[in-house]
């Protein structure tokens, strides 16, 4: 079994795409928040293994370095949501978690992410339009 510590994510991450989504909500279109991608890139706020070791303090800094700021009310909200993912990552597991946000199965996709403070219509239907399903 491989350690899910060291899976690596490819370049067409759903993980990348569901935290984008994530981001893009309260009238923050989905593309301006894409451009953010690269940043998040840097900060580690799309590797899974990283995002679910961060309390939200952190995640919120790292937001912010990483081009992300939407004001502290919206930088602190989102990085409670992000880290209420990484909760849910680690108790469902990472190979698991990716294995259905890489699927193609709304319902299935939906199932998983309906206990995640903070996700809901738009972020599901962001999701959905950046996986193609």
């Amino acid at each position: 079994m491989k350690d899910e510590s060291t899976l690596t994510v490819s370049s067409d991450s759903p993980w990348e795409d569901l935290v984008v989504s994530i981001l893009a909500v309260n009238q923050y279109s989905l593309e301006k928040t894409y451009a953010c991608k690269e940043g998040l890139q840097a900060q580690e706020l799309t590797a899974p293994a990283t995002l679910l070791e961060l309390a939200p303090a952190e995640i919120e800094r790292r937001l912010k370095a990483g081009g992300c700021d939407r004001g502290a009310f919206m930088t602190n909200l989102f990085a409670k949501r992000l880290a209420a993912l990484g909760a849910h990552v680690r108790a469902v597991g990472i190979e698991q978690s990716i294995r259905i946000l890489a699927g193609k199965s709304r319902q299935k996709i939906e199932h998983f992410l309906e206990p995640v403070n903070g996700i809901g219509p738009v972020v599901l239907r962001n999701f959905f339009l950046l996986r193609g399903i």
